[in-house]
């Protein structure tokens, strides 16, 4: 494993970016990478709040290394879909979906058991957007969800509060999940 660290100029966040251990991909995450996933989910985030809806798709690379995101794909409350990777001369490399708004009937910072094992089945790592403005990384091969960054760090929906009878971890495998 390698340790990539990731350092953005975002004002909102950048003192909350973690450093991550990952497993080898294909093609290596960037600062780059994070920072196209930063402002796909601010990009996202105000609709899913106000349609209290999930949204999902897939991230890829062209063959200029340049990223492009699917048009988000819109789920229900609790599950999105997103299209199928069959794509022509894009490499897909993530996953990426909205967990809606603030609702403490879910979990909903962190990843869910079905999030990390829908990435692990699809050999697909994932991010993962939080209502109160947190982004989550699924290393499918590590098996494991790391926080990159907390409350806040992206657009948070206003209603959010955090649960003072959870404390979030920086990190969470597959069984750990199941308690939720």
């Amino acid at each position: 494993m390698r340790v990539l660290f990731i350092c953005l100029a975002l004002s909102a966040c950048a003192q909350d970016l973690q450093s991550v251990q990952m497993s080898e991909r294909s093609i290596p995450q960037t600062a780059e990478e994070i920072a196209f996933v930063t402002q796909l989910f601010n990009d996202i985030q105000p609709i899913s709040f106000a349609e209290q809806r999930e949204y999902c798709g897939l991230i890829g690379v062209q063959p200029d290394g340049q990223f492009v995101a699917t048009t988000p794909r819109k789920g229900n409350q609790a599950s999105c879909l997103p299209p199928s990777p069959k794509w022509q001369s894009i490499q897909v490399i993530a996953s990426y979906h909205t967990h809606g708004a603030a609702d403490l009937e879910y979990f909903t910072e962190v990843p869910s058991f079905d999030d990390m094992r829908t990435d692990i089945e699809d050999d697909t790592d994932g991010y993962i957007a939080t209502p109160g403005g947190r982004i989550w990384y699924v290393d499918a091969r590590a098996r494991i969800a790391r926080q990159l960054c907390g409350v806040g760090c992206i657009l948070a929906d206003p209603a959010h509060m955090e649960d003072p009878d959870m404390i979030v971890q920086q990190d969470y495998t597959l069984q750990e999940l199941l308690a939720f």
